[in-house]
This record gives structure tokens, C-alpha cells and sequence, in this order.
């Protein structure tokens, strides 16, 4: 998780100087020194984390049928980044309000949406930052992953650990499908309703 907010470079890109860029990354490697391996950069169990974890991660598992893993992981990176640089063109200009409470959770929330697991608390630390309504399907999102708990319930009644059921992942991503179809349409049915008022000024 500490290796997602990888996807957040394109929001600094040119909006900090190459020094503080620069002490940021030299900070970083410094602590990774004591942990060397021969000369290798410890990556801990990101390699069976990639493998072997699987949980809540619908797309992740329907796109495994046709690509390995690794190529898989990459493409959520690569749809966080993707995310990442549209919203950055967007807000040409700087504000630490905007990139809060908008620009900061969206390409946090499209890589995880793409990941092999979706732990509920992976969600959490995003909460600080959702207090604008364009943020809405993330702050559903957080609301309805919480039935996932459930498999740590079945564990403590003595059920193996196993896939979730059916009925949670429908109702976690069926909640975030729904509020984003009314958030569209309402996009969709609004200049309507605006024409509509416009003409009856007139």
C-alpha cells in the first residue's frame, strides 16, 4: 500500500522544486540503506503479495483469465497514473484545496479499483480527504466495502478462509455502479431541465 502513492507523481509534477524532489528521493534511499540485500532493494512480500493475495477484486479477477498478474498490477498503476495526469491537465493551477479534497483520492481509488485485494481499511485513510461531493462514489465505496468484514466473521466461527460471497461483492460494487448511474443521469437530465427554464424566462 505505501508503494501506491506512486500514482501521485503527476500531480507534483512542476508544481514543486527539483530540490525538495530531490531531498524527497534522497530521504527515501537513505532508508532503505540498512536493508540492503546484497546490493538489492528489499521489496519484502510485494513479489507474493502480486502472486498469491486475492480478495475483493472483481476486475482484477476477471482480467486474470487473460493476463498474468504482473502485467495486471502494472495496468492498475498505470490507470492510477492515467488518472492522475488527466486530472493534473485539469487543474493547470495549483490549490492545496482542490488537490485535497479531489484531485488527491482519485487516482488512489481507480489503481485500487484494479487491484488484486481491497481490504476495507485500504479505503480508510482516504476518508480524511472526502469532503467534496465530487468525491461522492468514493465515499459510497467506503460505506458499502464494510460487509467484506464478514469473511473475518465466518473465520472466528470457525469457516476456512475463503472467496466472499457473492451477495457482498454485489452489494459493495452494486451501491457504487448505482450511485454512479444516478450521478449521471442527473448530469445528463440537468441542462434539460436548465434549457427548459431558460425557454420559459423568455
Amino acid at each position: 500500500m505505501k508503494l501506491l502513492a506512486i500514482v501521485l507523481l503527476p500531480l507534483y509534477w512542476k508544481r514543486i522544486r527539483v530540490r525538495d524532489a530531490a531531498l524527497a528521493a534522497a530521504v527515501v534511499g537513505l532508508l532503505y540503506v540498512p536493508f540492503l540485500n546484497h546490493g538489492r532493494i528489499p521489496i519484502g512480500s510485494l513479489g507474493t503479495y502480486v502472486q498469491s493475495f486475492r480478495f475483493n477484486g472483481p476486475v482484477f479477477a476477471a482480467l486474470h483469465q487473460v493476463a498474468p498478474p504482473q502485467l495486471l498490477v502494472g495496468l492498475a498503476v498505470l490507470v492510477g497514473l492515467v488518472t492522475a495526469t488527466w486530472l493534473r491537465s485539469a487543474t493547470p493551477e495549483w490549490s492545496p484545496d482542490v488537490f485535497a479534497w479531489d484531485v488527491f483520492v482519485w487516482p488512489m481509488a481507480a489503481s485500487l479499483l484494479f487491484a488484486p485485494v481491497v481490504f476495507p481499511w485500504y479505503l480508510l485513510w482516504l476518508l480524511p480527504f472526502l469532503m467534496s461531493a465530487s468525491t461522492l462514489l468514493i465515499i459510497v465505496w467506503t460505506v458499502s466495502i464494510i460487509p467484506t468484514y464478514v469473511n473475518w466473521h465466518l473465520r472466528t466461527l470457525g469457516h476456512p478462509w475463503g472467496p466472499l460471497p457473492g451477495w457482498v461483492m454485489l452489494l459493495e460494487y452494486g451501491c457504487v455502479a448505482m450511485a454512479g448511474a444516478i450521478i449521471a443521469l442527473r448530469r445528463i437530465t440537468r441542462p434539460a431541465v436548465q434549457r427548459c427554464a431558460t425557454d420559459e424566462l423568455v
